[in-house]
């Protein structure tokens, strides 16, 4: 049985770590990892967290990404973790220029774009207060 939106703020608020990688596309693929946003919720409330980033570095270009978690899947340990799939933004088409590794990458409106799609799970809860805090 779920928790009903009054007993949320009962619950500790956390954060996940995640990692995945996209689907091969135009014959590369990019990696993805972070921390999700933090929320009160508890391993069977059903609660979701909003997660966002970029992708690493490949073949001359990135992707930014950002998506809304699945519901809390309980574990038998208590904890619980979450399913994550996205596609990503197009590469190249982003006016905003990122630094990596250094240095400062703009885009380049010459190259043809594209996205992956990505596909993983949490992995960790992070952040997590103590109860009664």
């Amino acid at each position: 049985m779920g928790l009903y939106p009054s007993d949320w703020a009962k619950c500790p608020p956390h954060a996940h770590a995640y990692k995945a990688r996209t689907d091969v596309t135009e014959e590369h693929y990019h990696l993805i990892e972070g921390i999700s946003q933090p929320v009160n919720g508890s391993n069977t409330d059903q609660h979701t967290h909003y997660y966002r980033g970029v992708t690493s570095f490949e073949r001359g270009h990135f992707h930014r990404y950002y998506g809304v978690t699945g519901p809390a899947i309980p574990r038998l340990d208590g904890t619980h973790y979450h399913e994550i799939e996205e596609v990503t933004f197009s590469a190249y088409n982003d006016s905003v220029p990122i630094p990596y590794g250094g240095v400062v990458y703009s885009p380049d409106e010459e190259r043809p774009t594209h996205t992956h799609r990505l596909k993983g799970k949490t992995y960790e809860v992070v952040g997590n207060e103590p109860l009664g805090w």
